[in-house]
């Protein structure tokens, strides 16, 4: 007998419901191995440069694989042009990031990041914080791509994120200034009871990703076993209620042997 005669197109779309869900699911899980693999290529790309030594600036267009890449530079800071970026905490305190033009001997212009400054209480900037001399000197630091811009307006001397196209335009600096990238500063010679502090080495790591991608693999397959389930529990119901001979199966549950055996001895023991 077709149990499933009169509901078989109720099935049918359950069934592709659980297709549509199973391959949502799998969207999602392709999506959380695209994130894992792009956090284990910035893991790569961190162990790979950042303790390579300083070399010369080659190319003034921020190519991926130069992430972290030491760079040295000689020539001048242009204090007057300090920026601070807003909303940089550190370690749980409030900061700002020090951002500073430095030009090379041919002209070229790159921002710096030069280090953190704390907030005062009311989370306003120091009011004095060290900045260069106009010196003639070395540098160097770690290639960084510059940070989109959000289009928010930021008080006097600061800017909202790490932007160098808004840091060029606010600062005027606009001939041969490098806006692809920024560099933050490996070595500071200039800080004074430890300010602006360098920023330590990133701790990064891949997450959770290959755990929640393998989650949704599993949700998919799920989906089909509760469908199946549900199947079999209709035919179950429908079978008992048209069929007096069914007798359904029922697994024995663990030590139901041992407890008829304990009865028997039991019994033999009373003398029934």
């Amino acid at each position: 007998m077709n149990y499933l005669s009169d509901s078989w197109r109720r099935w049918v779309a359950w069934f592709l419901l659980a297709v549509i869900f199973a391959i949502a699911c799998g969207f999602l899980s392709n999506w959380q191995f695209n994130r894992r693999t792009e956090a284990l290529g910035k893991m790569q790309q961190l162990a790979a440069n950042y303790d390579r030594q300083p070399i010369e600036l080659t190319s003034t267009s921020y190519l991926a694989k130069d992430e972290w890449l030491p760079i040295k530079l000689t020539g001048h800071f242009l204090p007057g042009n300090t920026l601070l970026v807003r909303n940089r905490p550190l370690d749980g305190t409030p900061g700002f990031l020090e951002l500073i033009p430095f030009q090379r001997e041919d002209g070229l212009i790159l921002a710096i990041q030069a280090g953190w400054l704390p907030a005062d209480d009311r989370l306003n900037p120091p009011k004095d914080f060290p900045k260069p001399s106009l010196e003639t000197q070395t540098i160097w630091g770690r290639v960084r791509p510059a940070e989109p811009t959000l289009d928010r307006e930021a008080p006097a001397g600061q800017i909202a994120t790490i932007n160098v196209a808004t840091f060029v335009k606010k600062t005027g600096i606009k001939d041969r200034a490098v806006t692809d990238f920024y560099l933050a500063l490996g070595e500071n010679t200039w800080a004074k009871a430890g300010l602006p502090k360098l920023l330590s080495r990133p701790q990064l790591d891949e997450g959770n990703h290959l755990s929640y991608a393998m989650q949704w693999i599993v949700f998919a397959v799920l989906a089909f076993m509760a469908l199946v389930w549900a199947v079999r529990q209709e035919i179950h119901f429908k079978r008992l209620a048209s069929d007096p001979n069914y007798r359904p199966k029922t697994r024995k549950k663990v030590g139901d042997e041992d407890n008829a055996a304990e009865d028997i001895i039991l019994l033999s023991a009373s003398g029934n």
